[in-house]
């Protein structure tokens, strides 16, 4: 078992020896939660300060994340870590015995009484550290290993004592937890958000066959749909561990799906997988149950699987939820995989759940890894039987890694299947291969691929996306990117952070041929969206170098102007793409859409041959002219029109009246910075106008200049 040490965290330390010796805690003040959310892929993940995954507010998971309708898969989940220490008297069982302890940072059970784990700090130190490898970001950092780093530090050592933790939280195994969230934006990984933590013993005790785990309460929905997924989920989910993949690679991902889809609302699939420590260096467990708040009944209920080694069923493992610390710590260390709760390939549910109860009822599951520390030499004598003996020491810092995944399925297949998509399990297959081929890349020639055992977080990169200036127009937008022409003046054909220069470490180059295969560039995308979220982005014109006889053979070019009426707002981003490596069966990859994103608003720039004029657009405003911002939903459309008053002063006071004089909206302008204002078009009762004609003055703050003039409304 690798594991390293780390020099004590004074702070930390010095807290923990406080608590522990039991002195008066009225002078804590609460600690400062933080949340934030991955948005960095169409995978989106909610992220917290306090060891949860997913908060009461927002879905832990939601695949494939949008703007509007998402589907959503594990409500919240988090960590939960177990081990045993020698019982000194002071906590549940008698000195010379031994102490069962699980911290975990949601309860599987209360929705109240349910935080273990918080944030060290009462102050902006507890926030959650944000960092990027995307040089425009107001993140980037050298340091940083995605497009999005979140990270984040906890503790359990806030009990009930400390008034602090909640009541059921009385003796803590002493733990800081760093964790670091990755999400990057490349295509291959737009499904994946990587976990990798390092969890330090900071009290006095031994721990003894310490374990880590996720667990996730699924609770899955999708929102904003009526009639899908009522009482937020919670009854028709279900869990199930996928072993191998569908090319027969071990892939030990443990996932969620809605049984019936939804009618094709929830086809896809979210899965979490371990990737370190490795299969070698311990145990994985992988369970399910269907939680009933009467523990016990027979809607409360999982399976008894027998370990995986020996065959053996642990007598203790609970039926149903666990509830007390050695309950949990059973399921934690059961060396099981249960058998599916629903079976993607028959449809079927397990046909052992219980007659009488709901075989898709409130699923939860959990999969986790273990024991971890170092190995004493001894055995440990569990109903396994021989498992190895470890001890995790004060001072010591354990390392775990996990990455949550999302499997997409096509909705119409869903829907006349009335099944998940069995095409998503197939995909969740092969993102837990990437996963794992990322986070530590296969040594070059080895034969079957293995990695070097040392975290990478790498993939075959896409090649860079160019520098553009965008640069608004009437009735048009002009997106520019000549520095990456190597015909353009002053272009470095030595620079590899141009396009047209980049080169694939993944890819080798051929001595036989001419040209060098690594430089690995085929073309670019030019992407326009309403909104800057990753899946909002939709292509508009794609240039392929010619007469390479790959893609579309249309020739590079390096601007394009893009037709719209005046007043309409669009975010543009160019995108550099690959040739791929079908050999391998890679895609074509190509760079994120957020790392050049830039806003625009077409229309003509302000006073050109214009003086003191000022415009409505569109003039008229018809129903059907498609002028007002539109999205995925119509919904209150009355509500969403939009017209823009144009060549305003600074400052200035905008009145708008029926052409009986009476006054139907008064609008202020107070930003320099532009030249136009937008209205919704709804009237000071917040109604939505009629047709006719109507009345504008204009009054320039400044000058005490008044402008009018009269615009037209056809509905």
């Amino acid at each position: 078992m690798r594991y390293r040490k780390y020099s004590t965290i004074a702070v930390a330390f010095v807290l923990f020896a406080v608590i522990m010796a039991g002195n008066v805690f009225a002078q804590l003040l609460p600690r400062l939660k933080d949340e934030r959310q991955h948005r960095n892929g169409k995978l989106w993940a909610h992220i917290t300060n306090f060891g949860q995954f997913g908060s009461d507010v927002q879905h832990g998971a939601i695949w494939p994340g949008q703007t509007d309708q998402q589907p959503r898969y594990i409500n919240r989940g988090g960590m939960m870590l177990g081990g045993i220490l020698d019982a000194d008297g002071t906590r549940r069982n008698p000195a010379g015995s031994l102490d069962t302890l699980v911290s975990e940072g949601p309860s599987m059970w209360s929705v109240v009484d349910f935080r273990e784990m918080l944030p060290p700090f009462a102050d902006d130190r507890s926030l959650i550290k944000v960092r990027s490898t995307v040089p425009n970001s107001e993140f980037f950092d050298t340091t940083a290993v995605s497009g999005e780093d979140f990270i984040s530090v906890y503790t359990d050592i806030f009990t009930a004592a400390t008034g602090l933790g909640p009541a059921k939280h009385q003796w803590a195994l002493g733990l800081e937890v760093i964790e670091k969230s990755y999400q990057f934006s490349v295509s291959y990984a737009e499904d994946l958000v990587f976990f990798d933590l390092e969890v330090k013993n900071i009290g006095n005790n031994i721990i003894k066959q310490f374990y880590m785990g996720f667990w996730a309460d699924n609770d899955m929905s999708r929102r904003n749909t009526p009639g899908v997924s009522t009482n937020g989920g919670q009854r028709d989910d279900a869990s199930g561990f996928m072993e191998f993949n569908s090319t027969g690679e071990r892939v030990n991902t443990m996932w969620v799906a809605e049984p019936d889809g939804d009618n094709g609302n929830m086809p896809g699939v979210v899965g979490v997988r371990v990737l370190r420590p490795t299969a070698e260096e311990g145990r994985i467990s992988a369970n399910w149950w269907m939680s009933d708040s009467d523990v016990g009944s027979s809607s409360d209920w999982g399976p008894r699987s027998p370990d995986v080694v020996s065959g053996v069923i642990d007598p203790n493992d609970p039926f149903g939820s666990p509830e007390e610390d050695e309950d949990k710590y059973v399921v934690m260390i059961n060396g099981s995989f249960d058998p599916p709760q629903f079976d993607p390939a028959t449809g079927e549910f397990n046909p052992d759940i219980p007659a009488g109860a709901d075989p898709n009822d409130n699923s939860r599951f959990m999969i986790s890894f273990g024991p971890l520390g170092a190995e004493t030499g001894a055995t440990w004598p569990t109903p396994r039987g021989g498992e190895k003996a470890t001890e995790f020491s004060p001072g010591e810092v354990l390392l775990f890694t996990y990455v949550v995944i999302g499997g997409e399925g096509d909705p119409v297949i869903s829907n006349a299947l009335q099944t998940p998509d069995p095409a998503a399990f197939v995909d969740l297959g092969i993102n837990a291969v990437t996963a794992f081929t990322m986070f530590d890349n296969p040594i070059p020639g080895s034969d079957p691929p293995r990695g070097d055992g040392i975290p990478d977080f790498a993939g075959p990169p896409a090649p860079p996306s160019p520098t553009i200036t965008v640069t608004a127009g009437d009735r048009q937008i002009v997106i520019d990117w000549s520095s990456a022409d190597p015909s353009s003046p002053g272009y470095d054909p030595n620079d590899l952070s141009l396009p047209l220069n980049f080169k694939d470490s993944f890819v080798a180059d051929d001595p036989n041929t001419p040209q060098d295969e690594s430089i690995d560039f085929e073309g670019f995308m030019v992407l326009r969206a309403e909104i800057n979220i990753l899946t909002e982005y939709q292509p508009i014109a794609v240039f392929d170098i010619a007469d390479n006889n790959i893609g579309a053979n249309t020739g590079l070019q390096f601007s394009y102007t893009d037709h719209i009426p005046n007043g309409a707002t669009f975010f543009y981003a160019v995108v550099s793409f690959d040739r791929g490596i079908p050999e391998v069966g890679l895609e074509s990859l190509r760079s994120s859409a957020l790392i050049n994103a830039t806003q625009a608003t077409a229309g003509t720039p302000l006073n050109v041959g214009l003086e003191n004029q000022v415009w409505v657009e569109p003039n008229p405003y018809i129903e059907q002219s498609n002028f007002e911002q539109t999205s995925t939903s119509q919904v209150q459309i009355e509500h969403r029109r939009v017209l823009d008053f144009v060549n305003l002063p600074a400052e200035c006071t905008i009145k708008i009246f029926t052409v009986d004089g009476d006054l139907v909206q008064t609008l202020e302008k107070n930003d320099a910075a532009t030249s136009r204002l937008r209205w919704d078009m709804l009237t000071r009762s917040i109604q939505a106008i009629t047709s006719g004609i109507y009345l504008y003055s204009v009054r320039d703050h400044d000058t005490g200049e008044q402008i009018v003039g009269k615009f037209v409304v056809i509905k």
